[in-house]
This record gives C-alpha cells, sequence and structure tokens, in this order.
C-alpha cells in the first residue's frame, strides 16, 4: 500500500520518488542459517517501479532534509487526496469522502518547492485514497497495472501455475484475524466460522472436481479445513507444496532471493491465476489478489469474492461468496455497505475502481415520484439534549440523543390515503447499538425497530426496511421514540422516507 501511494503521488505531481522506510516487518523469527542478521526485506527489490524514482534512502528510518517543504498528513485512511481543493458540498464528492475527516490537495508553493517531503501512515488502498477526475483516474489506474513484480518471480508462479491444471484457489486468513481485537469484540466472524460454512459457499460457485488452492497462515490439521479436504477430490496446500516439490525448490534456490516475503508474493501470484478465487475480508493479502485479477480478466471470475462473511447485520447481503450492494450511490463502497467506521473503508477490502471496473449495480432502484423523503434537517425536535450536526463531507444528523423521553417527527402532508413501505437511515457504534425504537403515527400502529451497529457514528447505514404503514391522506405527524436507551445514545438519525407500494 505505501508503494501504491508514493508511486501515485510521484505521478500526479510529475514527481521523482524518494522512497524510505520501505522494510517490511518480518513474521518470523530468523533461522540458523541466516547467522542471526536479519536482513532488510525491502519492497522494491520484488516490483518494478513505473515511475523515475531513488534507491538513496531506501533504508533510512527517517529522513532530514532542511531545504524540503514538510507535509505532515493524517493516516491515509482516514483521508482523501485530490490534485485540486474539491466543494466539499459537491454530492460527488461527499459520496467519495464517505465520512473520512481529512482532505489533502497540494499548495502552489508546494508544487514548487524542489523538494516536498510527506510523512503520513500509509494504510489505505489508492483507489479509496485519490479523488480523481475520469482522464486522471484512467491514468492512475494504467500506472498501478505496471506495478508487477520482477520478472523472476512472475515466471516461477506462471510454473507452478502450469503445474496445478485448471484449478480453483481460497485464502483463508487465520492467526492474529482469530484472536484480534476485531474478533475479540465479535466484529468479525473469524474464531466462529466452519469449515462446513466455507464448502457450502464455496460450492455455489466451484466444482469439486476441480483443484483446490489454499493459501493460508493457518495448518492444513486445523478443524476448520477438514470439511474442505472432505468436500473437494484434490486439495493443495500451496505453502506446503512450494516446500515439498523438489523440482519447484530447485527453481526456487535460483531466485534473486528467498524469504517469507517472497514466498507470500508467490502465493499471491499463483492464487491471482486461478480459475476462480475467494479471500478474506480485512486481508490485504487477498486485496492484493483481487486486484491483480482484476487486471488480468482473461478467462476467470473477475468479481471479489469472499469465503464467508463477517458479519450478521441487515446492512450486510453476502450471497454466493459475493457481497450484494444494499444501497445507491456512484463508488462501490457506497453501494456495498459494512457495520465498520469509515476509515476501515480504506483498507479492509480492495474495490472494482482500482481496476477501472464498474461499481457494480444496485438491483433494486426506486422510482423516485413514488418516495416522500423526511431527511434529518426538516424534522422537529423534541428536547432539549436534541442536535440537528452535520460532520465534514456528511449530511445532517439529528444527534446527542442521549435522552430517552426525547424524540423526532416530521408533519407529512399525502394527497391520498394508501399502504407506505417505512424505511430509515441511522449511523451507530457497536457500544451504543440495541436500542429498541418506534416509528408511526398518532392514528396508526408503530413500527418497531432495533438500533443495529453500522459501525462508527459517521458510518451511514443503508435504507433499512421497517415494516408498512397505512397512513391518511392529508397532514399527519410522523414520530421516531426510543423505547428505552440501553448505551450512551440512541442513535445519529439521517432521516425517514416512505415509499408507495398500493396503486
Amino acid at each position: 500500500m505505501s508503494l501504491d501511494i508514493a508511486i501515485a503521488l510521484a505521478h500526479l505531481t510529475d514527481r521523482v520518488l524518494v522512497p524510505y522506510r520501505f522494510r517490511m516487518p518480518r513474521r518470523y523469527p530468523v533461522g540458523p542459517d541466516e547467522g542471526g542478521v536479519l536482513e532488510p526485506i525491502v519492497v522494491p527489490d520484488l516490483f518494478e517501479i513505473p515511475v523515475p524514482w531513488s534507491g538513496a534512502h531506501l533504508l533510512k528510518t527517517w529522513l532530514s532534509i532542511p531545504a524540503a517543504v514538510q507535509r505532515e498528513w493524517a493516516a491515509v485512511y482516514e483521508s482523501v487526496y485530490a490534485p485540486t481543493q474539491p466543494d466539499p458540498d459537491d454530492p460527488r464528492f461527499r459520496l467519495f469522502r464517505n465520512g473520512r475527516q481529512h482532505v489533502y490537495s497540494f499548495t502552489e508553493q508546494e508544487h514548487e518547492a524542489a523538494d516536498l517531503h510527506v510523512t503520513t501512515q500509509a494504510l489505505g488502498l489508492y483507489s479509496h485514497f485519490f479523488y480523481l477526475n475520469d482522464d486522471q483516474r484512467r491514468q492512475l489506474v494504467n500506472l498501478m497495472r505496471r506495478v508487477q513484480p520482477k520478472r523472476a518471480y512472475a515466471e516461477l508462479a506462471d510454473r507452478v501455475a502450469a503445474t496445478l491444471g485448471t484449478f480453483n484457489a481460497i485464502h483463508l486468513r487465520r492467526a492474529d484475524f482469530v484472536s484480534n481485537e476485531l474478533s475479540r469484540r465479535k466484529i468479525t466472524r473469524a474464531a466462529s466460522i466452519t469449515g462446513q460454512e466455507i464448502v457450502a459457499n464455496l460450492a455455489s460457485r466451484m466444482s469439486r472436481d476441480e483443484p483446490l488452492v489454499i493459501c493460508t497462515d493457518g495448518t492444513s490439521r486445523e478443524e476448520l479445513f477438514g470439511p474442505l479436504q472432505r468436500h473437494f477430490r484434490q486439495v493443495v496446500f500451496l505453502d506446503r507444496y512450494l516446500r515439498e516439490d523438489p523440482e519447484l525448490r530447485a527453481h526456487i534456490s535460483q531466485l534473486p532471493r528467498y524469504d517469507e516475503a517472497v514466498d507470500a508474493l508467490l502465493a499471491q501470484l499463483v492464487a491471482s491465476q486461478a480459475r476462480v478465487f475467494a479471500g478474506t475480508l480485512f486481508s490485504t493479502f487477498t486485496a492484493l489478489i483481487h486486484r491483480l485479477r482484476a487486471f488480468r480478466t482473461r478467462g476467470q471470475e473477475s468479481r471479489f469474492l469472499y469465503c464467508y462473511s463477517d458479519f450478521s447485520s441487515p446492512l450486510v447481503r453476502f450471497e454466493n461468496c459475493e457481497f450484494v450492494p444494499v444501497d445507491d450511490g456512484p463508488f462501490s463502497w457506497n453501494r456495498i455497505r459494512y457495520p465498520v467506521s469509515p476509515d476501515a473503508y480504506s483498507w479492509l477490502r480492495e474495490w472494482p475502481e482500482a481496476a477501472d471496473m464498474a461499481a457494480p449495480p444496485f438491483e433494486t432502484p426506486r422510482v423516485a415520484e413514488n418516495i416522500v423523503e423526511l431527511p434529518a434537517g426538516r424534522a422537529t425536535l423534541h428536547g432539549s439534549s436534541l442536535r440537528c450536526t452535520q460532520a465534514d463531507g456528511e449530511q445532517t444528523v439529528i444527534s446527542n440523543w442521549i435522552d430517552a423521553a426525547e424524540f423526532v417527527s416530521w408533519d407529512v402532508a399525502l394527497p391520498e390515503s394508501g399502504t407506505y413501505a417505512l424505511e430509515i437511515r441511522y449511523a451507530c457504534p457497536q457500544e451504543s447499538a440495541g436500542t429498541p425504537y418506534r416509528v408511526g403515527t398518532h392514528a396508526t400502529d408503530e413500527l418497531l425497530g432495533v438500533v443495529w451497529n453500522t459501525g462508527a457514528w459517521a458510518s451511514a447505514s443503508p435504507w433499512l426496511p421497517l415494516g408498512r404503514l397505512h397512513l391518511p391522506a392529508g397532514h399527519a405527524t410522523l414520530r421516531v421514540r426510543a423505547e428505552a436507551k440501553t448505551a450512551e445514545a440512541v442513535m445519529n438519525l439521517g432521516g425517514l422516507r416512505l415509499i408507495r407500494v398500493d396503486p
């Protein structure tokens, strides 16, 4: 990710890239044959860099250039970069921004500076970071297609893939995913997922008669893999295959270097050539495989597939190994919703925009003339605590709902009576989720809902259906009230909408 962001910035500013601190962390301890010395794993040793660059400071952990113009940026995952400062109220930019806090552009002084030194934590995918016009975006995608592994590694991966014939592949991230903070807080399901569920998902996409290649940091003896080995007629654990095949070992010994980084790169390159591939959400290892496949797309399933869904939430639709759009918008991250904070959209998966692919369509568009919109800004607030607020780049919401006795209402004027589907949109982090609430009028039955985790106070849900109400013609007052407050606050309410469902 650091390499991608650095290459893109060098290209967009027409500068020479001077990377530093480009060493990769080691997962495994030093082996006995390494003499107790940690040889740095350097990213440019593995990939071609398609912009002018200098390796003069590559191994430095800090850089001091007194005459350079210094820029300290917040982390990439919290930020957007645009060559020119966009209008924060532009609807398309708001949807691209998706709740992130920071927006960066270079000033005239910074463009003219001989040396420009940018410091940031570059955890973020380039497709989600750079807000560009269509011509700039196409240029950047074509540039990223040229960030290729060095020939020796690509040729060996081709050789390995050829020995496997036609095959399917999966990546199952285990290790820290089973015990990390996301798993402990039950935000993700890695610790509780079963092999039977994975088999049921994969069976919708893969033939059991074709070899299944497994990339994992787990072990083949783990219980999770038992159902996979019983269902598929041939299962190949790729790390073991690379270690144990004598012919492949001979070729590996001829590589410019071989260490855990090369091992991981070879696994990604081989998996990218599978007929069908499914990975693990939250894994950057999976993300690169998806991107490589999206660039290639010759005789392959190019959709971004996953072995399982990490979420049990109405915000998320998962069918046949694929996350399905639940909302509308120009970008994939508007259409596919996850109960995570805005920053997580930057790294939890790769997006089709990385390969200039069309965003997946939203399958159930609404007919605008049948919709009555009730946005937060038009609501009446009943209580002294409630506030209408607008975060940077976000729509207006009703916030500070800390008193369960307070409520929100809208005056509605309908030309005729009818049955309406009622939908709600809100935001709420996991620690405040679970509050029951009711929506209705004095003259009708109320619909009961429960506030779900959307990931953060700034992560809006899609439009969530609550049920149907029969509403009379003329004026009515529609209320949203909390049944009880179970946590810090009820929700950040974005609004309601009514959709006429009868003739």
